[in-house]
């Protein structure tokens, strides 16, 4: 999502630099799709480099009029001390909902970001229940913070067809529930599978694929053995372009302990892909409309996502409508209405803003 805000601010007549703080981040194989945008590469990988990373960045924000940090966590503290240090706006850029991701982060990462977060103004947030997560977790907004709700939006972009690999056939010889996530723990994908196999033990005839790669994957294979579905659940990593997955798959599945606002149910929506989602904190029930764009259950509940996913795989009907229903919904996250609301913030925060440069902090 940040490289795609920055693509689209650049296209508006903005520069915007790239700083990504380590070698780790996946990003650096969507160079190609963004030959616009500068990027920098800061490598503090390391205890020792994470020392100077301060003083490196605050020499960085020096050069331009404006600081967003596009992560949690250490992208923001690192960026809001350098961008205070430089005597430069800074805007933090909160993807998730904090309250239950900054659980499974030291006590010290998460007391350090909750005193940060008392301290910056703005925030942005891609959806309320993100906003809701964070006020729950520092017991309240502060008074003097300037906190503003700007959703996600898909892309509508076109890429070249010889860049898109198409599904696996093999796959597709059943109807596919789909998923496009990183193998993470965030995902709960083992729910998903549990709830493969079960429907495959009633006779439902299907397949599951996710496309993602991650730290789960060895597990994941695990449990799809155990269970009997090896066969029948496809992990084929990372696709660049998803595009012919989301519109020839059946169903669009969403299982995770969290989210901010997930792109992929906007993306499926796009596609005309009906949606089964749980309903986490935060983002499905807002891009739902409460159920009425897509079908939700309580989260965690698998019981509930098997009969919702079940029922869709059943219904011709019941998926055209929500397929209609969810085209019209994913116009309302497109570029051209959501981009505005940025660059409304970013002009009342730098000025002229022809003249402005903005460093996102990775």
């Amino acid at each position: 999502m940040n490289l795609r805000l920055a693509d689209q601010l650049t296209r508006s007549g903005w520069t915007i630099d790239v700083a990504f703080l380590f070698d780790r981040h996946g990003y650096l194989g969507y160079r190609n799709d963004f030959r616009q945008l500068r990027f920098i590469h800061m490598r503090a990988d390391g205890r020792l480099k994470r020392m100077f990373l301060p003083m490196r960045l605050t020499c960085l924000a020096r050069k331009y009029h404006l600081v967003l940090a596009g992560l949690d966590l250490a992208a923001t503290n690192y960026g809001y001390a350098a961008a205070r240090m430089a005597g430069r706006p800074f805007v933090s850029w909160v993807h998730i909902a904090f309250d239950e991701h900054s659980r499974s982060v030291s006590r010290v990462s998460r007391a350090l970001s909750l005193w940060v977060y008392r301290h910056v103004s703005p925030i942005v947030f891609p959806s309320r229940g993100a906003r809701d997560s964070l006020e729950s977790a520092l017991g309240g907004k502060p008074a003097s913070s300037e906190w503003h709700v700007i959703e996600n939006f898909h892309d509508t972009s076109q890429p070249d067809d010889a860049v898109i690999s198409p599904p696996p056939a093999n796959v597709f010889s059943r109807p596919v529930v789909l998923s496009i996530g990183r193998l993470s723990e965030q995902k709960a994908y083992d729910r998903l599978i549990r709830t493969h196999a079960s429907l495959r033990r009633k006779g439902v005839e299907h397949h599951l694929a996710i496309l993602g790669e991650g730290p789960e994957r060895d597990r994941l294979e695990t449990l799809a053995a155990q269970l009997g579905v090896a066969d029948t659940t496809f992990l084929p990593g990372h696709v660049h372009h998803p595009r012919t997955w989301l519109h020839s798959a059946t169903v669009f599945a969403l299982c995770s302990l969290y989210e901010g606002l997930p792109l992929v149910l906007i993306e499926a929506l796009q596609a005309g892909l009906p949606v089964a989602s749980m309903d986490c904190p935060a983002g499905p029930r807002e891009i739902l409309d409460g159920g009425k764009v897509g079908i939700l259950v309580p989260a965690g509940d698998e019981a509930a996502l098997e009969s919702a996913i079940a029922r869709l795989l059943a219904d011709p009907a019941l998926r055209a409508t929500y397929a209609a229903r969810g085209k019209e919904k994913a116009k309302a996250y497109a570029p051209e209405t959501i981009v505005p609301r940025w660059e409304a913030l970013l002009a009342h925060l730098t000025e002229p803003v022809h003249a402005s440069k903005a460093a996102v902090s990775r």
